[in-house]
């Protein structure tokens, strides 16, 4: 079974972003780390914990991150929601070890940390195909890593969502759609067979 790190939105760590920890670990058996960000701040709204990581500043946001996962050397997957996709992509650009990245309701450049995408980690995408939040030039850049997986044994997949809900994933939110959730969780569970 994989160990599995799992970076919270920018709401914080959410009972919500357990619970979905708690599925992947019903579903297939895995052990889901959801290290704490922001040191038991939960917020309302995703501006409000924005504004929060600019008070702390993005560096200290980052470095908290890393040093999660040097505190699970054990773990092989790192994932992230929203927010936490960016410090999900970096370790899984430039921490050795891990085999998959999982990025939930956002994207980056496939060199946004390092020059090249490791060809030994696997990557899934799950988007939301209409949130306002994603980025204009997000979706086509997923569908392009996609498209263009040049490691057969380790594509990159991208599985978009029919909502226009950025946070369906977490029930502790009015996004939640629990149909969607059971899919993305079942297609992590795929992934990590």
């Amino acid at each position: 079974m994989a160990q599995i790190i799992l970076f919270h939105h920018a709401r914080g760590l959410t009972e919500g972003v357990r619970a979905l920890a708690e599925q992947i670990t019903a579903a297939g058996g895995h052990t889901v780390h959801t290290p704490d960000l922001f040191d038991g701040h939960v917020f309302a709204t995703a501006e409000e914990g924005l504004a929060y990581v600019e008070q702390m500043g993005r560096d200290e946001f980052m470095t908290r991150a890393m040093r999660a996962c040097a505190e699970h050397k054990e773990a092989s997957v790192v994932a992230g929601i929203s927010l936490g996709v960016m410090p999900a992509w970096k370790a899984a650009q430039t921490a050795p070890g891990f085999r998959a990245c999982i990025a939930l309701s956002a994207a980056l450049p496939l060199n946004a940390y390092a020059p090249l995408w490791q060809p030994h980690t696997a990557l899934q995408i799950h988007l939301a195909a209409e949130d306002p939040w994603v980025k204009e030039e997000d979706l086509p850049a997923a569908r392009a890593y996609a498209a263009t997986a040049e490691h057969p044994d380790n594509p990159a997949d991208l599985f978009e969502y029919a909502t226009d809900r950025h946070l369906f994933m977490d029930s502790s939110t009015e996004d939640h759609d629990p149909e969607l959730t059971e899919v993305v969780v079942q297609r992590v569970v795929e992934l990590l067979a």
